[in-house]
């Protein structure tokens, strides 16, 4: 007998008309799994279109253990989890245990050494593994959860699963989309509780970390810290903005105050939406959909 209690609501869905699951073979499902959400997105990789969206909410979920179990449940309900005839799945991980090494010095037999000049790893606890950016020539390594990854290679099976960090995503996605003049850009991506920064400059990614925040004020710190560690004037530079963040929030008023030019984001422009997607703010899910880039 289930003895686990369900922690989870689905707070949105969107499906397009035109998607069944018999079209599984050809479409790609992306996830992306954090300590307080779990998303699911289609795309159809003939017509180059997300079709599908969905994002649960984890509710008083504290461990990776916790949500691997909420995910085991949503998969047994779940049409989307329950196909296995995906063209690819691709699952994005969210925590601050990761690095990026130049691909000239990377040995796959020693990434867990790697990844321990930056984060604790606990053996029985995870997973290490990489995925490298051809645009960079440098390898992200990142430990996830054990339990989570177990809970997805069961759902799933390892022949079409891919698992990368969020920072992979992002980093393919504003690389991909930022025009990369002279000038140095920034950006953030914003989740409860973390915020992901990046700086880009001429020759690709200059900065990349993610921070954990407790406040407004702590997120603030961040930001403005990064700011000046990386020389770049809140006066006079331009903050592009993606995630969980809308106008009236007391995110976007402490980064009102602070900074004076901020952009909202926009979805990556080189992938097809259904319309049923237009009333969805641009900058949300942007780890979602950026995940179609990790190729």
């Amino acid at each position: 007998m289930n003895t686990i209690n369900t922690h989870y609501r689905l707070s949105y869905k969107i499906e397009d008309e035109a998607f069944a699951l018999s079209q599984a073979s050809y479409c790609n499902l992306y996830i992306s799994l954090t300590q307080r959400s779990i998303r699911f997105a289609v795309a159809d990789t003939v017509r180059n279109k997300f079709v599908v969206l969905e994002d649960y909410e984890l509710i008083t979920v504290f461990t990776p253990l916790q949500m691997a179990e909420q995910l085991r449940l949503i998969a047994a309900e779940n049409p989307l989890l329950q196909e296995q005839q995906w063209n690819v799945v691709r699952v994005a991980f969210s925590n601050q245990h990761f690095t990026l090494v130049p691909s000239t010095l990377y040995d796959p037999a020693h990434q867990q050494d790697y990844l321990r000049l930056h984060s604790e790893l606990h053996e029985l606890k995870d997973v290490v593994r990489s995925y490298r950016h051809s645009e960079l020539e440098a390898v992200n390594i990142f430990a996830v959860d054990a339990h989570a990854y177990q809970a997805l290679e069961d759902i799933f099976g390892r022949r079409q699963l891919q698992v990368v960090h969020q920072t992979s995503a992002l980093i393919s996605s504003i690389l991909h989309h930022t025009d990369r003049g002279p000038a140095r850009q920034m950006s953030i991506f914003v989740e409860r509780s973390y915020v992901t920064i990046l700086v880009v400059n001429q020759s690709g990614l200059e900065f990349c970390n993610v921070f954990q925040y407790q406040s407004p004020e702590d997120f603030i710190y961040f930001v403005i810290f990064v700011m000046q560690e990386q020389k770049l004037n809140p006066e006079q530079e331009t903050l592009s903005v993606w995630g969980d963040i809308t106008h009236d929030s007391s995110l976007f008023h402490i980064l009102k105050k602070y900074v004076r030019h901020i952009k909202l984001g926009k979805k990556p422009a080189d992938v097809e939406y259904s319309y049923k997607f237009h009333d969805l703010f641009e900058h949300r899910y942007f780890e979602l959909y950026s995940l179609h880039l990790c190729a």
